[in-house]
């Protein structure tokens, strides 16, 4: 799955372990919690040492992965680590700087190239061109990684390189760009965002940073989005990127996850950011993410899935639309506990992701019933907690509403104290059997939280169960 483009007697991507902490016993509530729900982790020690406010956010950060233990270690792991242990990253970062990675391809049209810290990727659009992904260090890698890896996928005269997309204006990230126009010439489209364009002497193409909602553009008959995040930088950018596997179009997330800022005003704009990029998730149906920091999102990891496997099928890159908003608010809430150290002022809503169960589906019932709750479920080890803040589980008093498939009427009802909603079907219909059944619950806010909309389906039985 990979291709050697480059031979430079560095520590070979195949033997290279994921970075990893050690993690002290656990013994905070928290981590009871989670041994309660079968999910191990731990809380470092600083953690435990911060403040009410800081830890309210870093514990939504567990409970919004349903005690999924994949999201826990690929993006609370290193996004949390900012507040619960602040030299984690940087002590494992020189082994991964030394840790080449040859060309490999992730999806049908998109490849990596780079080292397990940082690295580029490369998209094939619709019409046979390319399209970089940051443009790593420096000139040197341009050369030695970057042309090679172009020239061996077909760079050519009728399948050009038609634009660089700059995530933001760090080194390591556009150290590569000068280059890049020097080769390539003033036609060559580098995109970054108008925050960090100043003094760039590669003249960007700039995408307003001042403009907070998603800008299309279409590079190669390929449509990409870029979404302005300002906070690691006053240029920082998410991009949605339509992949394709196996012939069938996925959109993913390049970004979301980036170093938190120390200043505090750029700490909470880092925290809108992750807001937005929840809400870019939501909008285009995105269910996976890729990062060219790939230690940070599981990206490493994936790709040394498919290195071992020799095989992008099933890929690991995809982990479903439900599960990538989840990793979007983990993010959210390790960056307002990395707030709350720069502010101890700060107060932010906690964010709870929902979901909803449908306890009981049987053909001929003429009701239908949907439970809804936060954090890990109905069982959430927190249900019984008496201090507001500090509950989860079920949640009582919302609306949930139901439609049935084939245009079935539909019904809406409140949810009690165990957050099931039940109510019955208008003009005495019934659920039939193999007819699909969905309920969706629109978010609501309160003085604590910041309960996120929801929505499931099933399909009521061919017999009752």
């Amino acid at each position: 799955m990979s291709q050697n483009v480059q031979e430079d007697g560095q520590q070979t991507f195949k033997q290279a372990a994921q970075p990893t902490r050690r993690m002290p016993k656990a013994t905070s509530m928290l981590v009871l919690a989670l041994t309660v729900a079968g999910v191990t982790t731990a809380v470092m020690p600083e953690a435990r040492a911060q403040s009410a406010e800081a830890l309210r956010h870093l514990d939504s950060a567990v409970k919004n992965s349903g005690g999924d233990l994949a999201l826990l270690n690929h993006y609370r792991e290193y996004s949390c680590d900012a507040v619960e242990d602040t030299g984690m990253y940087p002590r494992s970062s020189a082994e991964r700087r030394e840790t080449r990675v040859p060309l490999t391809q992730i999806f049908d049209n998109v490849w990596y190239i780079g080292d397990m810290y940082v690295g580029q990727f490369i998209l094939k659009t619709a019409s046979g061109g390319f399209v970089l992904i940051d443009a790593l260090n420096n000139s040197a890698e341009v050369d030695q990684y970057t042309m090679p890896a172009l020239r061996s996928l077909g760079l050519s005269a009728s399948n050009p390189l038609l634009a660089v997309m700059i995530s933001h204006g760090h080194g390591d990230h556009d150290g590569g760009a000068n280059r890049l126009r020097e080769i390539f010439g003033s036609s060559l489209a580098i995109y970054l965002g108008s925050g960090d364009a100043r003094n760039k002497a590669y003249n960007p193409l700039q995408i307003d940073s001042a403009i907070a909602e998603p800008q299309e553009r279409t590079i190669g008959g390929t449509t990409v989005v870029f979404q302005s995040i300002p906070g690691h930088t006053p240029g920082m950018m998410n991009f949605v990127i339509p992949v394709r596997h196996n012939g069938v179009e996925h959109k993913l997330m390049m970004g979301g996850r980036q170093g938190h800022p120390g200043a505090v005003a750029s700490a909470r704009s880092y925290l809108r950011g992750t807001e937005r990029s929840y809400e870019l998730v939501k909008k285009y149906g995105v269910v996976g993410t890729f990062l060219t920091h790939p230690t940070s999102d599981g990206t490493t990891v994936h790709m040394q899935a498919i290195e071992r496997a020799g095989s992008r099928d099933p890929n690991p890159f995809f982990i479903g639309h439900e599960r990538t908003l989840r990793a979007a608010a983990m993010w959210r809430g390790c960056a307002a506990g990395w707030l709350s150290t720069r502010d101890a002022s700060s107060v932010e809503l906690v964010w709870r992701v929902t979901s909803l169960t449908f306890p009981e589906l049987k053909p001929n019932l003429n009701t239908v019933s949907a439970q809804l709750a936060s954090g890990w479920g109905p069982n959430d080890p927190d249900a019984a907690q008496t201090t507001p803040d500090a509950q989860w589980g079920p949640i009582a008093g919302q609306t949930v509403t139901f439609s049935i498939e084939g245009g079935g009427p539909g019904c809406t009802a409140i949810t009690n104290a165990k957050g099931l909603a039940t109510c019955t079907l208008p003009n005495k219909a019934k659920l039939l059997p193999n007819q699909r059944v969905a309920a969706s619950f629109e978010g609501n806010t309160t003085d604590t939280f910041v309960n996120l909309s929801s929505k499931a389906s099933a399909v009521v039985p061919a017999r009752g169960r």
